[in-house]
């Protein structure tokens, strides 16, 4: 346990003073059309203003949504630019009108049909039309753009034709009229709604992607209520106020993304409010947690992902045997690694999903920490002596090489020795995808339906890169997540997949490690942000405002 007393001396360095002159609780804004009323202190929402915030993530290679993954990077903006039919209220649970007005499903649960609401422009004006969205569903689509989310729209009928190149058109997109849209899916599909719901399924103009072409992905042109201003390169993405949204302009005149990956430099801009709002790390968390003044400026939440080590089953090893993984997660004090190391910055994983998901289970089994139960099992799977475990990992806070040390002390007193490999996140990503790995902590998440998160990592048709790196299977499992799936009956839906997280929970493909707590500090004059679990990066920047008296 000595690794483990170091590393939690290693939080009390950096220790810094912030001193603040005012402070104020988050307030939630209105996303209905800005007034133009003055300074007040009345807490209504105000016109003007810039939202300076930082941006930890690096420059995003791309802001064109269907070329690049659906990661924080680049959707933390991408978000605010393009308007998809629908959007998802993570908070709420629900979905809302988008530049779709309303929508409705046959009763097979098969074709959805979208009612577009008139008037709703793109930034160069001109007025959105059904025909948009048919476009640029094919486009994110078309084997030509090699769009890494082409796949998710694999169960519209026509998928295959198109993509194969046999057919001209996605059949299943069908333009009824200017207002109207209708998509057909193969079988009922309970993460549809959600796909439709992300900005690589938002209308983009054909006619400034056919002028830009490969420039569109950096001067992106949407009908979301931001437009792209500037970008200057590894430091600053700067989107302005769009006046002809059709739900209304945004209170915020601008919004100015600092790319700032240090975060030595993040707290010096905070200190010095060069910057409005920011993502606090592990280390820092403690810290702005026990000053009075900053307490009352952050912003929790459980975020909807699983941090985890996760063990590759097509890789031979001891792992291979379900007592060694059911081993490892007794033998390791999560809790106490989340206290010391990660400075209470997290919560203690149970099953699969986090709390903030819509149908999360709170009787699903946890493993508790039970070193002699631990012993027990590696026992009985003839492991009573030990072996070394491989783990590959990173430089991460929550999740890389300073939790994995934390671990060892744990696994040694069970006899497992570790074995690291540090490599940046690109190459783990990148070996994540490729199966090139023994065992491998890592972070999953980011879906808001239960259904669409089991299945992305525990489904066997998601082998591989597409989500399923572990090579878990079990074919009830399968069937169990197939089934929930296509049910249009939301209570069953819940309870199929609740029978599948039991499952996958007992056989232990990972070790349940923690759900990340994501939290944003925010300067006082700062209003309307919101504790998103889907990724607290992906502010609803229309309910934001700045209260320009809070500054003086």
């Amino acid at each position: 346990m000595m690794k483990l007393r170091k590393l939690s001396i290693l939080l009390l360095i950096s220790m810094f003073t912030l001193v603040l002159a005012a402070c104020s609780g988050g307030e939630t804004g209105s996303s209905s059309k800005s007034s133009n009323s003055q300074s007040t202190n009345n807490g209504e929402p105000q016109s003007g203003g810039t939202l300076t915030r930082a941006h930890i993530y690096g420059d995003p290679q791309n802001l064109d949504p269907i070329i690049r993954s659906h990661g924080t990077a680049t959707s933390m903006i991408t978000w605010n630019i393009f308007e998809p039919l629908v959007r998802y209220d993570a908070e709420k649970g629900e979905y809302l009108p988008g530049n779709a007005e309303s929508w409705e499903n046959n009763e097979e649960g098969t074709v959805y049909t979208f009612k577009l609401k008139q008037g709703v422009k793109f930034h160069n004006g001109r007025e959105v039309k059904a025909e948009d969205f048919k476009y640029s569903l094919e486009r994110l689509v078309n084997p030509e753009n090699a769009s890494p989310n082409a796949g998710n729209l694999q169960m519209v009928v026509g998928y295959e034709e198109y993509t194969s190149g046999s057919a001209s058109e996605l059949t299943g997109v069908k333009v009824v009229d200017d207002y109207t849209l209708e998509i057909t899916i193969s079988a009922p599909n309970n993460t549809f709604l959600s796909i439709m719901s992300l900005p690589y399924t938002a209308a983009v103009p054909k006619e400034v992607v056919e002028e830009l072409g490969d420039e569109f992905g950096s001067k992106p042109v949407g009908a979301g209520p931001f437009k792209f201003s500037s970008w200057v390169r590894d430091s600053e993405i700067v989107l302005e106020k769009y006046e002809d949204y059709f739900a209304g302009a945004p209170y915020l005149d601008t919004v100015v993304y600092k790319i700032l990956t240090d975060q030595a430099a993040r707290d010096t801009a905070f200190s010095s409010e060069q910057i409005d709002m920011m993502i606090l790390g592990d280390a820092q968390y403690a810290q702005y947690k026990s000053n009075t003044q900053y307490a009352e400026l952050m912003i929790e939440v459980p975020e909807l992902f699983i941090r985890n080590l996760r063990f590759n089953l097509e890789k031979e090893g001891p792992w291979q045997d379900v007592k060694v993984r059911q081993a490892i997660n007794y033998a390791i004090d999560r809790e106490t690694i989340i206290a010391t190391v990660l400075g209470g910055k997290a919560y203690p994983a149970k099953g699969i999903l986090p709390t903030s998901i819509k149908g999360y289970n709170e009787e699903v089994f946890s493993y508790p920490y039970d070193p002699e139960k631990a012993k027990e099992l590696l026992k009985e799977a003839g492991y009573e002596n030990g072996f070394t475990l491989p783990i590959l990992t990173t430089s991460h806070s929550a999740f890389g090489v300073t939790a994995v040390e934390a671990m060892s002390g744990y696994l040694e007193e069970v006899g497992i020795k570790i074995e690291i490999e540090q490599v940046d996140m690109a190459t783990l990503a990148d070996r994540a995808s490729s199966g090139d790995f023994d065992t491998m902590m890592y972070s999953n998440g980011g879906m808001t339906n239960l259904v669409e998160f089991i299945s992305k990592y525990f489904h066997s048709d998601n082998f591989g890169a597409t989500g399923n790196t572990g090579y878990y299977k079990n074919e009830e499992v399968d069937a169990l997540l197939d089934k929930a799936l296509t049910t249009t009956d939301e209570n069953e839906m819940i309870e199929l997949s609740r029978q599948a997280e039991a499952i996958v929970v007992e056989e232990a493909p990972m070790w349940f490690f923690n759900y990340n707590k994501a939290v944003i500090v925010h300067q006082p004059w700062v209003k309307g942000l919101q504790p998103v679990p889907t990724d607290i990066d992906y502010q609803d920047l229309r309910k934001v405002w700045i209260d320009e008296s809070a500054k003086n």
